[in-house]
């Protein structure tokens, strides 16, 4: 469900899947600066694998940034998904791609394995919000298009996290994303069309994505295809949460009894605000 910026203001800890490049470093600036809770945590996290993820250090780049207008409650985490992902995907490539008839099967693998990682982030230390830094005019590709986001809100939402991408909901663009990093001397990188290159690491798997940095050219993600794929996968990143929870001693029903009552409880603050308005 989409958020306003009011809203904004009354969530409390959150995670950011971040790649360190313009839009992830606009996403904690603009909510973080903002929060009404100011002692909330910003937790960002950078995913990594074993099959063509380079140059995974360049996302600390900002982080000296960040922390400098935040504070020291922006932590950075290199987090591993190379297990999760062969589990929900990676081991399964081919099969998928014949099964839901695309080659997209690969990225969106790689993103449910991302949800799968930051669920159990958040569970482990009461976090009740993920952001995805999904931006303005971006909305075709199959991590950021409707029926990923929606179907994602539901998934997150049964564990007591809420979802959200605050560059869609407040419908911020390129330019005031360069705008908002130059403002507090961030340097955003260099630009072509909607990409920004410079600071995010590089993964050669999306490279079947390059053409679209120069050209208007990218791949159709049919809905219907998507949308069974996701399902299919919900099952096994909800397995895998609760067994990896076990595994560590955690009863994951307790965890996310905990996590739903914190996230009643921003629920119920930003639902007076609207009262109040």
């Amino acid at each position: 469900m989409p958020l306003s910026t009011d809203e904004y203001t009354r969530i409390r800890d959150f995670s950011v899947l971040y790649s360190g490049g313009l839009d992830s470093c606009a996403v904690p600036i603009l909510i973080g600066e903002k929060q009404l809770h100011q002692d909330s945590g910003i937790h960002l996290l950078t995913f990594k694998h074993d099959y063509g993820t380079l140059f995974n250090e360049w996302s600390r780049r900002h982080t000296p940034d960040l922390q400098r207008l935040l504070g020291l409650r922006v932590q950075h985490h290199l987090v591993d998904l190379t297990k999760q992902w062969n589990r929900i995907g990676a081991s399964r490539w081919l099969r998928d791609t014949v099964k839901y008839r695309g080659h997209w099967v690969v990225c969106l693998g790689c993103q449910q394995s991302m949800a799968t990682r930051a669920v159990l982030y958040n569970l482990e230390r009461n976090i009740t919000n993920t952001l995805i830094c999904s931006s303005v005019g971006g909305e075709y590709a199959v991590m950021s298009m409707p029926v990923t986001r929606d179907m994602n809100t539901d998934f997150y939402k049964s564990f007591g996290i809420r979802y959200n991408a605050p560059l869609l909901d407040l419908g911020i663009g390129k330019p005031e994303e360069r705008r908002l990093l130059r403002e507090r001397g961030i340097d955003p990188g260099w630009g072509a069309r909607r990409s920004h290159q410079g600071y995010q690491p590089i993964c050669v798997l999306g490279f079947q994505h390059c053409l679209d940095i120069a050209f208007d050219m990218h791949t159709t993600y049919p809905p219907d295809r998507v949308a069974s794929f996701l399902e299919e996968k919900a099952v096994i990143m909800e397995a895998i949460i609760r067994e990896t929870l076990a595994a560590k001693g955690f009863d994951p029903d307790e965890l996310i009894e905990r996590n739903l009552r914190k996230y009643q409880e921003e629920e119920a603050e930003m639902a007076a605000l609207g009262e109040s308005l």
